[in-house]
């Protein structure tokens, strides 16, 4: 049981701490730094609840996660578009 509040109390932290980034602008919703904190925070939370048998939150906490991987999707798609962008650019 240790092991599992650690796991729950890192994973509060960590989407919590995200957020608290996110609003001091040290942050942004774009940033992998904050997209990673909030998939790893998500998944160490669920699996908390799921131990738990906590099946509400561990549902939430999953699609926090999808979430996050969402969004972590679209940086990278993102990036690789502006990075096309350029080398076209440069060629002409």
């Amino acid at each position: 049981m240790f092991w599992n509040n650690v796991l729950g109390w890192l994973g509060a932290f960590l989407i919590l701490f995200a957020y608290f980034l996110l609003i001091h602008k040290n942050l942004t919703s774009r940033s992998r730094m904050y997209q990673w904190m909030n998939i790893i925070g998500s998944i160490f939370l669920a699996t908390n609840t799921l131990i738990l048998k906590s099946y509400p939150s561990f549902l939430t906490n999953i699609i926090w996660f999808i979430i996050g991987l969402y969004g972590m999707f679209h940086i990278i798609k993102h990036r690789k578009s502006l990075k096309l962008k350029k080398k076209w650019i440069k060629k002409k």
